[in-house]
């Protein structure tokens, strides 16, 4: 899709969803437009010329209706999705979380999206304890409600004797960020196998060894949250990141997975799950290929969106399953889609990589 293209149709998203289909927009056209009173009415029609042909007239009304019934099945949509995701529950279960006694664990916490996420969440007084290989970053030092852990989360046994020292030294944790992740772009055959090994173990594993070190806690509870930082790559396999994409559909099932047996095994339905999808990130793994996605106009978010909307799933007592940027979120209807459309919408993004990467 050329760069043009794709600016039309982030552009027509947009007006779609915000001003089209918003129930709202559509409902007060309507109303205008065929029930406000005699003079009201009047003055808008002369203003505008087209809405003095009585056959442009009718076909406006028309066309307005249908725009507010679709509006209308979106927001009923969107809320069914909701309590979906939330084990059926149609509110939030704010009343049963204390931000000053909740403790949150996140890994990867020490640069990038963690970091945000740590502030956010030490912003509203959650005691955080950070889990990385690298050090605790001067911008996260001095704060009371922060711990850092030293922790290899590719290493089960450190995972777990941590988790220990987690809730020894600030109780158990009911938020569990699993953030971590790596990325390298390179041909399935010039992948090394080491770090073939080492992408799954930081990618996938990892949430594995996380789980069964904090959940324990969160299910005999019957409260917690986990969140999982998947990435638009669940759905897309494309050239030069096999290894990557692989691991984010690998982790995308594995959340899946985890709400499922929350809910029907350990009849845990208050431990919220939230899925984080976000597609181009502005961070320095994006370098290799930022200059092509912006040629090409493709839409590149900032890590404080990611962190932003992490923290109001957090505080907002809500599971789910987030894109970013929202219009983004069709490319989970993907696999629905004939091989021909498929195939041309993973070469677009094969050819970015491809192109732009070292192979």
């Amino acid at each position: 899709m050329s760069a043009a293209l794709q600016r039309a149709s982030n552009l027509l998203t947009l007006s779609l969803g915000q001003v089209a289909l918003n129930p709202a927009v559509t409902a007060a056209l309507l109303y205008i437009l065929t029930r406000s009173p005699d003079r009201v009415r009047g003055r808008i029609i002369n203003r505008f010329a087209v809405l003095r042909d009585p056959k442009r007239f009718v076909q406006i009304v028309k066309a307005l209706k249908w725009c507010l019934a679709f509006g209308i099945a979106g927001a009923l949509n969107r809320q069914l999705n909701n309590a979906a995701l939330n084990a059926g529950r149609w509110t939030s279960e704010s009343k049963r979380w204390d931000w000053g006694r909740e403790v949150a664990v996140v890994t990867g916490g020490c640069s990038g999206i963690g970091e945000l996420m740590v502030k956010r969440l030490v912003g509203r007084g959650v005691r955080v304890a950070v889990l990385d290989i690298q050090a605790l970053p001067p911008s996260l030092q001095g704060y009371a409600h922060i711990k850092f852990f030293a922790c290899d989360i590719t290493n089960p046994e450190q995972v777990y004797a941590t988790a220990e020292k987690v809730t020894q030294t600030l109780g158990s944790p009911s938020i569990l960020i699993n953030n971590a992740g790596i990325l390298s772009a390179h041909t399935i055959l010039n992948t090394p196998d080491a770090y073939l090994r080492k992408i799954f173990d930081v990618n996938v594993l990892s949430n594995w060894y996380t789980a069964k070190a904090f959940l324990p806690a969160m299910t005999k509870a019957n409260k917690g949250h986990i969140v999982t930082i998947a990435s638009t790559a669940s759905y897309i396999g494309v050239a030069g990141l096999a290894d990557y994409t692989a691991s984010k559909a690998a982790i995308l099932s594995f959340h899946e997975a985890l709400a499922q047996e929350l809910k029907h095994h350990y009849k845990a339905p208050n431990v919220l799950t939230t899925s984080i999808h976000p597609n181009w990130v502005r961070t320095p793994l994006l370098a290799p290929v930022k200059a092509e996605l912006v040629q090409r106009g493709s839409a590149i978010i900032e890590p404080s969106l990611v962190a932003d909307t992490v923290a109001e799933r957090v505080f907002g007592c809500t599971g789910g399953q987030v894109f970013l940027p929202s219009s983004i979120g069709k490319v989970s209807l993907l696999r629905g889609f004939p091989n021909w459309v498929q195939e041309h919408v993973r070469d677009g993004v094969s050819k970015t990589i491809y192109g732009s990467a070292a192979k």
